[in-house]
C-alpha cells in the first residue's frame, strides 16, 4: 500500500484504488461521477465487472487540521438474468463492499494514518442501461492527517 503517510486527495485516490483491485473479484476501479460509469457503449475498452468506483462529495478541513474526504463508494456488477440481479448480484456486491471496509476499518494503517468513520450507509441499487447494473452505494468518509504544514507551504 502507500509509503507513508495519506494527506492529500491523490494519495488517498491512488491508495483507494490499490485496496480495491487487490480484492480478488474487482476487475476495474474508476473515479468520477455516476455517468462516467461505462455501460458498455465503448467496446474498444469495455468495463470489466465487478467494478469499484468512487464518486467524490463534499468535503470539509476544520480549523484544527482534520481533513475528511466525502465519497459515494459503488460496488457494481452487470446481471444477465433479471432474476438474478436482485438476490445474487446485491450478495456478491455487498460481500466485495463489506471486504473492501473490513480491510479498511481493522487493518493497522500505522503509516497510513486513514480512518473511516462509521457507520457507514450503504444503500442497494439497479439500474438499466444497454447493460443492467446492480449493486451497493455506501456514503463514506475519510479522515486523513492534518493537510496543515507552513514548512510545505507554496509561500515564499
Amino acid at each position: 500500500m502507500a509509503s507513508g503517510p495519506i494527506i492529500n486527495y491523490n494519495q488517498f485516490v491512488d491508495f483507494f484504488r490499490e485496496l480495491c483491485l487487490s480484492h480478488v473479484q474487482v476487475q476495474q476501479f474508476g473515479i468520477g461521477q455516476p455517468s462516467d460509469i461505462d455501460v458498455q457503449t465503448n467496446v474498444s475498452t469495455p468495463t470489466q465487472y465487478p467494478l469499484c468506483f468512487l464518486v467524490p462529495q463534499p468535503s470539509t478541513l476544520d480549523r484544527f487540521g482534520k481533513m475528511t474526504l466525502a465519497f459515494s463508494f459503488i460496488v457494481a456488477d452487470q446481471s444477465k438474468l433479471q432474476l438474478d440481479l436482485e438476490q445474487n448480484i446485491h450478495n456478491s456486491t455487498l460481500m466485495i463492499m463489506q471486504d473492501i471496509l473490513s480491510k479498511l476499518v481493522l487493518t493497522d494503517w500505522t503509516n497510513e494514518q486513514v480512518y473511516l468513520e462509521n457507520p457507514v450507509n450503504i444503500v442497494p441499487f439497479v439500474e438499466s442501461f444497454n447493460n443492467t447494473l446492480g449493486g451497493w452505494t455506501a456514503e463514506i468518509n475519510v479522515q486523513l492527517l492534518s493537510p496543515y504544514n507552513l514548512c510545505a507551504a507554496a509561500f515564499k
